[in-house]
């Protein structure tokens, strides 16, 4: 093997290792419910330094939500999802629509097999997600969902309406 290509594996493992040993610390930043951002409870407002922060937001398979740098990992508190879907769009007709959605932080998600909707029961009522990336997802306030029911299709012999996006059903409920 050439040395430069065994050089270029062993920093991309010593870089590896140097991330799993990373100390997790509590950072005093949480999310609320409407997706706003706090640090040391006080709103941050700029929506740029959030965007920032947004883009180091993990979460684990547990549910556990991290600020993660190469050189740095700490644990936030998020009420329910770091992000809220605000407004769609729907681009195009029959097999070709896709319905866009945009968060609170202006992010553009496809609504797709990659970025599913789902929904999530809380208080016995079904709450609607859609999956964001690496894991994170955002929740689809109230007056969005009724506005994606307004364009659902119904389903022949059947009470229930999906949403079309990609050429891919999305049941409603």
């Amino acid at each position: 093997m050439n040395y430069f290509i065994i050089k270029k594996i062993n920093t991309q493992f010593n870089k590896l290792q140097q991330k799993k040993n990373l100390k997790i610390r509590k950072f005093p930043i949480k999310i609320n419910f409407n997706g706003e951002w706090f640090y040391n409870n006080s709103l941050i407002k700029k929506k740029a330094l959030i965007k920032l922060f947004s883009s180091a937001l993990v979460c684990d398979n547990k549910g556990n939500f991290f600020l993660e740098t190469p050189v740095e990992k700490g644990s936030i508190e998020v009420e329910d999802s770091p992000f809220v879907v605000k407004l769609f769009n729907v681009v195009g007709k029959d097999k070709r629509q896709k319905i866009i959605f945009k968060t609170n932080l202006d992010q553009e998600i496809v609504l797709s097999k990659k970025n599913p909707l789902f929904f999530k029961k809380k208080n016995q009522s079904y709450i609607p997600y859609i999956i964001v990336e690496r894991n994170l997802e955002a929740r689809i306030l109230r007056s969005v969902y009724y506005q994606l029911v307004d364009i659902a299709l119904k389903k022949k012999n059947s009470n229930s309406y999906s949403i079309l996006s990609q050429g891919n059903y999305f049941k409603l409920k």
